[in-house]
């Protein structure tokens, strides 16, 4: 744990995340827009990494494209920010984008102080989606960007209520110093394994080819 240095990779700068807006991947001609709620993982096992960057990083990265491609197109993007403490949340708003960047920056900062005073326990993920149903109207979609440790015993539950109701993306952010295989799915979902090593650049380039987005 290393949220307390100023390393980088260890925390969100703003400029960074808006200038993500540049390798968006492009949205379909044909593409309509819609609700995109993206879901930042920065519970405590979120913020470390071994080579580029902390996971909540990477996370908050690969949400930043997912968001300004549904922003491009006209839609309506807000976030939900997960951590030690309250969640934090954005509500849908179209142009949204500056919004949604800031409260990343903000729960993301948030986060690293709470672990820094030596809170380290992650709260259960599902105990954390049960504020999603009051955020997002139905259909929308839902992108998750997390580690999906500490889940909780009612997360499978969770996600097959939300992907009954939405189009629901999942990223399963690792690090590729890590020895165990990253499965290709969560809880019976599938979802898209991300390591944190890898730049935005080539993110940009796995979400334009292996991921539906909007």
């Amino acid at each position: 744990m290393t949220a307390a240095l100023d390393v980088p990779g260890a925390a969100l700068r703003p400029a960074e995340l808006l200038a993500l807006r540049d390798l968006a991947p492009c949205p379909a001609e044909a593409a309509r827009p819609g609700d995109c709620l993206l879901v930042a993982d920065f519970r405590p096992s979120m913020l470390w990494g071994l080579i580029r960057a902390f996971r909540s990083v990477a996370a908050a990265e690969a949400l930043a494209l997912i968001g300004w491609r549904a922003d491009l197109a006209g839609g309506r993007v807000g976030l939900l920010a997960l951590g030690a403490g309250a969640p934090l949340a954005v509500p849908l708003r179209a142009g949204g984008m500056t919004e949604v960047i800031a409260g990343m920056v903000s729960a993301h900062d948030t986060a690293s102080a709470l672990a820094s005073a030596g809170q380290l326990d992650d709260p259960p993920l599902d105990r954390g989606l049960a504020g999603l149903a009051a955020l997002v109207p139905d259909p929308a979609e839902l992108v998750i960007a997390s580690g999906f440790g500490m889940p909780g015993a009612g997360l499978a539950a969770r996600l097959d209520l939300l992907a009954s109701r939405h189009a629901l993306r999942l990223l399963h952010v690792s690090d590729s110093g890590h020895t165990e295989e990253i499965g290709a799915e969560i809880a019976g979902h599938a979802a898209l394994a991300l390591d944190a090593s890898l730049p935005p650049e080539a993110v940009a380039g796995m979400l334009t080819g292996g991921f539906r987005i909007g």
